[in-house]
């Protein structure tokens, strides 16, 4: 049994011995340079990137309806905010001064026909309006609209909230006919 034994260890030794370590070369990178005058195999007709007008990030939201931020802004899926949602600032329509004060938020997709194909839901505790002539267009508002300027629209919205008005002037000038309301509409508080 030692016998067996000991030619076995003597053949394993002989074995691992006849392994050739070899390790494993990793090769330098090449470094990138530029070539001068090349254009691509095809020709570019446009460039298109993320726009922050186009969003369902609660954050870039809030930051696009800011003072700082954009005089329309199409949510590209439902949206779930955990805070408040302000809308301020004084934007005109398609950013020309010349144009009249206007600023939309569009809770919908549409064709290039312009089409509505597809209808979402923004969820928020309230939605704090001070930008005059600001219109909610389609979609669903699942939460609070407290209005404090002139020229608010609800147009095809279904608002499952209450919709508050500063003023009995604010709620004057709004146009809230083509909404379904499913909650209270109040002056004040």
């Amino acid at each position: 049994m030692k016998k067996v034994l000991s030619v076995l260890l003597l053949a394993i030794a002989v074995l691992c011995g006849c392994i050739r370590y070899q390790p494993i070369l990793i090769p330098e990178p090449i470094p990138f340079v530029p070539t001068a005058n090349v254009s691509p195999p095809f020709e570019i007709d446009a460039v298109t990137s993320a726009s922050p007008k186009e969003t369902s990030d609660p954050g870039v939201m809030a930051q696009a309806l800011s003072e700082d931020g954009y005089w329309i802004l199409s949510i590209l899926s439902d949206v779930h905010m955990q805070g408040e949602l302000n809308v301020e600032g004084t934007f005109h329509d398609k950013d020309d001064p010349a144009a009249p004060v206007y600023r939309k938020l569009a809770l919908y997709a549409q064709d290039a026909n312009h089409n509505v194909t597809a209808n979402y839901t923004l969820i928020t505790p309230r939605i704090n309006v001070l930008s005059p002539n600001f219109r909610i267009q389609n979609g669903t508002v699942r939460g609070d609209i407290y209005v404090n300027a002139h020229g608010f629209q609800l147009t095809g919205t279904i608002l499952d909230g209450n919709l508050i008005f500063a003023s009995q002037a604010i709620s004057a000038s709004a146009d809230i006919s083509t909404a379904v309301i499913n909650g209270e509409v109040s002056v004040g508080n």
